[in-house]
């Protein structure tokens, strides 16, 4: 797929998928939506790629929420906006985020508005510029929040801190994500792109394999019982022991090197 909103670049173990509307604000559209699908499948599928940064194009936004433009002529046109692709039915994007088998960190350059702030909750970790605003502004617009937030944030930052961001609609600083518990770093935003990729470089120098099945072991944890996470943890480690990554990571600790993981 040729994308037109949005950009992939692959640079050695890194990928950056960048949402590409800045003079737009980078608004969401069902098109980049649909990019969007494509991108994340792509990288997933790549074995070159440890770690993927999500973020967008420009100083002013990730992504300031959706195409109101796009969307006021769906509605004249007939038929509302849920009825033609809008991302509240947008379902196989999060089940896709969910399942990803490496690590991807939001790094919000920007505004974070709408479905802007919604996207950055399928992503593992989160980081922001300082300037960055987030705001689930969908009460105000008369809609709810979607791409599974609603089930998301609460896990995040607690249901009383869920029902302050969505049920005010407003607009809340980074730091306050941040001592919320919704963002893990805050920094300047001329540092942005190095924290970034050093975050992603420090994901790079682990093994994929213990990666992927602890990303997998977290996520499952939220819904499964201790016994089951018990039972998971014992048949992962098992695997895990026998890897040749394993046995890399043992000889290079004994031989006082760094290890060459090969997710094998």
């Amino acid at each position: 797929m040729a994308y037109e909103q949005i950009t992939l670049t692959v640079e050695g173990p890194i990928a950056t998928v960048t949402l590409d509307r800045p003079d737009k604000l980078n608004t969401w559209t069902p098109i980049m939506g649909a990019e969007l699908l494509d991108a994340f499948r792509r990288v997933d599928l790549d074995p070159a790629v440890r770690v993927v940064l999500f973020t967008g194009a420009g100083e002013r936004a990730f992504c300031a929420g959706a195409d109101m433009t796009f969307f006021a002529e769906q509605i004249t046109a007939g038929g509302g906006t849920a009825a033609r692709g809008g991302p509240s039915r947008i379902e196989d994007f999060p089940l896709l985020m969910r399942k990803l088998s490496k690590p991807t960190i939001a790094v919000l350059n920007g505004y974070a508005l709408g479905v802007g702030a919604t996207m950055p909750l399928l992503c593992d970790l989160r980081i922001a510029a300082a300037e960055a605003q987030i705001g689930f502004l969908f009460t105000r617009m008369g809609v709810m929040a979607e791409l599974g937030s609603t089930y998301l944030l609460p896990r995040l930052v607690g249901t009383a801190r869920a029902c302050e961001l969505m049920l005010t609609g407003r607009r809340f600083s980074a730091a306050e994500c941040e001592a919320m518990g919704l963002i893990n770093r805050v920094v300047p935003r001329a540092a942005l792109a190095a924290t970034a990729r050093a975050l992603a470089s420090e994901i790079v120098q682990c093994a994929p394999l213990s990666i992927m099945l602890t990303r997998q072991a977290l996520y499952q944890g939220l819904e499964s019982s201790f016994e089951s996470q018990l039972r998971f943890e014992a048949y992962a480690l098992d695997y895990l022991y026998r890897t040749d990554d394993h046995a890399e990571a043992v000889a290079a600790f004994r031989e006082k090197r760094a290890p060459v993981f090969e997710g094998k």
